[in-house]
């Protein structure tokens, strides 16, 4: 007599679905490793930038350190980037707004030109509220998987605003990153949420936008 109890036998589909879960949970670090070996990291065929600054921000529970190769990326193609500050990004609050808006703010009069806020996941909606309430030193927002469907208004028509989504994300689904402001420019990429800040792709978008059109500078 078995005195063990029932033993479990996972179904098909069951199994299938742990694999899937395995996968996507080891998907983000394949697409950081892939991007290290990926010829635009290390600046070929990347226009060169034109020096202006680029504040980058990290999603929630999060902080800049897992945002470096960004940055280094950032200085090696010719832009300033510049630190959020954050060891871990608590959320948003007008206070955190405030502080990072006053980093974004010494940039602008540091360097004379307005600043590229570059914000993942959650750091892309403080990114936009800094540009709502500073668009005099605010260029450009790009948000990476940020949930834009929880924002309200508009963004002054003279700050650009790119949304950069992926329909794979499982954590901001679709079209919740989406950007609904009229002057919105989305582009969709392959990828996951977390990978988003690690993905080639991303990278070849954003070497596409970073340059200042001439017409606003």
């Amino acid at each position: 007599m078995n005195d063990r109890g029932p033993t479990f036998v996972p179904t098909a589909s069951l199994a299938a679905t742990l694999a899937d879960l395995a996968l996507r949970a080891w998907q983000p670090a394949v697409e950081f490793g892939l991007l290290f070996g990926d010829p635009v990291y290390w600046g070929w065929g990347v226009p060169r930038g034109d020096g202006h600054p680029v504040l980058v921000l990290p999603g929630l529970f999060a902080g800049d350190d897992y945002l470096q190769p960004l940055r280094r990326w950032l200085r090696r193609v010719g832009y300033t980037p510049v630190r959020s500050g954050l060891d871990r990004n608590p959320g948003w609050s007008e206070a955190l707004v405030h502080e990072i808006g006053e980093r974004a703010e010494a940039a602008f009069t540091r360097t004379g030109r307005r600043v590229t806020i570059v914000g993942h996941s959650m750091g892309g909606i403080l990114a936009r509220s800094i540009a709502a309430r500073r668009p005099h030193t605010t260029g450009h927002v790009i948000t990476l998987g940020a949930p834009l469907a929880i924002v309200r208004g508009s963004l002054p028509a003279t700050v650009r605003f790119t949304s950069i989504y992926s329909r794979d994300d499982r954590i901001v689904r679709h079209p919740a990153a989406v950007g609904r402001d009229p002057h919105a420019l989305n582009v969709e990429v392959r990828g996951t949420h977390t990978g988003l800040a690690g993905n080639s792709e991303v990278y070849r978008r954003l070497a596409e936008l970073l340059p200042v059109p001439a017409t606003m500078r």
